[in-house]
């Protein structure tokens, strides 16, 4: 199993209310609770999910959701900007790494000599 960055915003629907976002394939919209309809521009079907659903997004361009109930979704989106935030977060941590193990050669070097 792969691990990669997400992003997860959680947003609440009163009844009928509108929701207009940028889609991509791989997010993924999950329903909390109530009943919403989804459409993605350039797709044919739309799809219809309730409680506990999960609809996988397929298009790139805007996705419209309505609720059909007061609903609370989520939209799980990878990071897209990982490369650069992961080659950062190593790079980062590698020199916390490095300082460590200097402090820690330090401090056995001046508890080896006498007193």
């Amino acid at each position: 199993m792969s691990w990669e960055p997400m992003t997860v915003r959680t947003i609440d629907l009163g009844y009928e209310q509108m929701l207009m976002f940028e889609s991509h394939p791989g997010a993924k919209v999950r329903v909390l609770y109530g009943s919403i309809w989804l459409t993605e521009e350039g797709l044919p079907q739309d799809a219809i999910a309730g409680s506990g659903d999960e609809v996988a997004l397929r298009a790139r361009g805007t996705a419209l959701l309505e609720s059909l109930a007061p609903s609370r979704v989520e939209i799980v989106e990878r990071v897209s900007h990982a490369p650069r935030l992961w080659r950062r977060i190593v790079d980062a941590a590698g020199a916390v790494a490095r300082g460590v193990q200097r402090w820690r050669t330090r401090l056995q070097l001046a508890g080896a000599q006498p007193g």
